[in-house]
């Protein structure tokens, strides 16, 4: 097995929340049978990293990127560019597009 099962999740930057939450619902989605936590070797595990893999590399080919500040260029540790995020709707044009994305792809691994 190659270094793609063991969980890590390489962006190199901050991620988008609603990538990261799209990556804890995929966890729970392949988890969800599972009594014990899971050995590296699990099968549902593999397929879990698997898909937070496809939806992560999918994304960035999309979006050319996972960082939330290039996407908005906003600092949310910032007070005044929280506000200005907030009253310029800056999530309308780019977190709602993102959003779609990663949910139809999350509803698509229930099958």
């Amino acid at each position: 097995m190659g270094s793609d099962h063991y969980g890590a999740i390489s962006s190199w930057k901050t991620i988008c929340g609603i990538l990261f939450g799209g990556t804890v619902f995929l966890g729970y989605l392949f988890g969800r049978k599972e009594v014990d936590k899971p050995a590296i070797e699990n099968t549902n595990r593999i397929q879990a990293i698997s898909a937070v893999n496809t939806l992560f590399k999918g994304f960035i080919e999309r979006f050319g990127t996972s960082d939330c500040k290039t996407f908005t260029n906003c600092d949310f540790s910032k007070q005044e560019e929280v506000d200005r995020f907030m009253r310029e709707e800056v999530y309308k044009d780019i977190c709602f597009v993102q959003f779609e994305y990663v949910i139809s792809y999350c509803m698509a691994q229930q099958s």
